[in-house]
């Protein structure tokens, strides 16, 4: 904090202590109207006072050594410019206090700084610290920031924002974190997070968004283009004309385009492929949800990333285990705005929702597990009830995941191929219900064929097992803790069974995944990811017979020891890829 950080008000106390005119290079400490400074002379007499706490870990300033302007933290060497608290070598600054001298009195003024200057302040010193991927100075900064009034969801835009601007290949994880922590945060029950706390909740997606983007400079982005529309913006897509897709974006921003308008091209584009492994649909319902608690402005900083992420995509729609599913999805394409007009109540009343399940869970061929789909949709059901049945049936296919699968080197699937059936699922049903419109369809076969291939991942007996007599959260914890996924189940079912508040389970289970319950950033992403979409889902599903399953095959994932594929495995992998030209097989690819 600079000594151009000040407030509007000023508040001048006399402080004593003060090195003499011959004492240059002096330096000592002064309490001061609850402060503690350290104040001295540098090299051309000037008086200085600076919060003597240092801000990496808060030892003393004043145990340190003054060198010209150059004052050195001895603890850690962190230096700092006496004239204006800058640090020349370490992270955050500190602050600097004004100082005058008046009759041969100094003194100092203490007014607060201006919070708005603090912020920031804050937030650029956050980023540095994203650069660095340093999660110390970047928690310390969010800390600080918070402590100045930021809205903590506004701090999680900024998060994201980073991200948008400097991941290499478009949006990351960060995204998603980000919204994922804003929506735990925003729990009107949630107190355990108010104020300087909500930095817990902020953090994963800090983690994440320097873990993803450290050392990467700002990506260079296109300029706008004039005359944006969606016809000129889907050709761009299609074309993979990155500069265009994005630059007729930041245009359509900048000529006044709503975010909702903006919104619905993102679908419209992302209903045309099924793109990297479901990502970006993941991405846009995370975007929306985030965006929607701050400023609009964040909206242009952080799509462009997104259509950027999504030209460059892997258009797995057009790859061999999807190539029946286009087919058969390209023959009835011509039918989609009459079905999506057409809605059947009596045909929606008789819709069998575990037979669509059970079809493109276990259905032999592409086509039964199409037709499972195209059917009820042809016959009149809503589009809705058809997307909430494909969620049914991924939280079936989470629940059913072989662990053993996770622990074979030889095969490339793990445990985070099963989640992002179940979370792109859940991404479609959102979409359905908010992109009203024909193209919204083709998201629906989309997570069908996603499902369908995800067969083999499936264990031999994954029927439920007995429930518990009744249990508390905490022993539904205890069992995710102590890695007994069984017993995690079967106690969550007695919960369950007995009334339970499922709020108090699921600020329990949120509450865990953010202590920490995985070593990489990215699997911690993906345990918070899950789990909220899990009782996102619960609610959803409302009277369903499987309203559960999601519940039950999260708590099943997250009480599974997950394999954070080590640097030792990697190495063997590469052998027998580049030396024996074995790459890890695919069961779902």
């Amino acid at each position: 904090m600079t000594n151009e950080t000040r407030a509007r008000g000023e508040q001048w106390v006399p402080i004593d202590r003060v090195p003499d005119e011959s004492e240059r290079g002096v330096m000592r400490v002064a309490k001061c109207a609850g402060h503690a400074l350290v104040v001295g002379r540098d090299e051309d007499g000037c008086v200085f006072a600076l919060d003597n706490r240092c801000p990496h870990e808060g030892y003393p300033l004043a145990t340190g050594t003054l060198q010209g302007h150059s004052l050195t933290c001895c603890w850690h060497n962190w230096k700092f410019d006496v004239r204006d608290g800058t640090c020349t070598l370490g992270g955050e600054h500190v602050r600097s206090f004004a100082v005058r001298e008046r009759d041969g009195v100094v003194e100092v003024d203490v007014s607060e700084p201006d919070p708005e200057v603090v912020i920031e302040g804050c937030i650029e010193s956050l980023r540095s610290a994203l650069f660095h991927h340093d999660n110390g100075r970047a928690l310390r900064d969010a800390v600080r920031a918070l402590q100045a009034g930021l809205d903590p969801h506004t701090l999680l835009a900024e998060v994201a924002a980073y991200d948008a601007e400097h991941a290499e290949y478009g949006t990351t994880h960060a995204l998603a974190v980000a919204a994922d922590c804003g929506r735990i945060l925003a729990r009107a029950s949630t107190t355990k997070y108010a104020g300087v706390h909500a930095v817990e909740a902020i953090a994963p997606a800090i983690d994440m968004c320097g873990d993803a983007n450290r050392r990467l400079a700002r990506r260079v982005s296109p300029a706008a283009v004039e005359g944006a529309t969606l016809e000129r913006f889907r050709a761009a897509v299609e074309a993979e004309d990155a500069a265009l897709a994005e630059g007729l974006i930041r245009g359509a921003f900048d000529e006044g385009a709503s975010r909702e308008v903006v919104e619905r091209w993102l679908f419209a584009v992302l209903s045309d492929h099924f793109l990297d492994f479901g990502h970006p649909l993941i991405y846009l319902i995370k975007a929306q949800e985030l965006l929607e608690r701050v400023d609009d402005s964040f909206a242009a900083r952080i799509y462009p990333a997104l259509v950027y992420g999504i030209v460059l995509g892997t258009r797995e729609d057009t790859l061999p285990y999807m190539e029946g599913y286009s087919r058969r999805l390209t023959e009835i394409a011509h039918e989609l705005p009459d079905v999506h007009a057409t809605r059947d109540e009596a045909r929606a009343a008789a819709f069998d929702r575990s037979a669509l399940r059970d079809a493109v869970l276990d259905g032999a061929s592409i086509a039964s597990a199409f037709d499972a789909v195209w059917n009820p949709l042809r016959g009149g059901v809503a589009p809705q009830a058809v997307a909430a049945a494909l969620v049914e049936a991924a939280a079936h296919r989470l629940w059913r995941f072989d662990t053993e699968v996770d622990r074979d080197p030889s095969v490339a699937e793990g445990w985070l191929w099963a989640t992002h059936r179940f979370t792109f699922a859940s991404a479609v049903r959102n979409a359905v219900e908010r992109f009203d419109s024909p193209d919204a369809l083709r998201l629906i076969f989309h997570a069908a064929a996603f499902l369908h291939t995800g067969r083999r991942m499936d264990r031999a007996e994954f029927e439920l097992g007995a429930a518990a007599s009744p249990a508390s959260v905490d022993d539904v914890l205890a069992a995710v803790r102590a890695r007994d996924a069984e017993a995690a189940v079967a106690r969550a079912r007695g919960f369950l069974a007995t009334g339970g508040s499922v709020a108090h389970l699921r600020e329990a289970v949120e509450a865990l995944c953010l202590d920490d319950p995985a070593v990489r950033p990215i699997v911690v992403a993906h345990a918070i990811k899950t789990a909220c979409c899990a009782f996102e889902e619960y609610e959803a599903l409302g009277d369903g017979l499987d309203r559960e399953r999601p519940l039950l095959a999260t708590l099943r994932f997250l009480a599974s020891p997950v394999v954070e594929r080590s640097v030792h495995e990697a190495a063997l992998r590469s052998i027998r890829w580049v030396a024996d030209g074995v790459m890890p097989a695919k069961l779902t690819q």
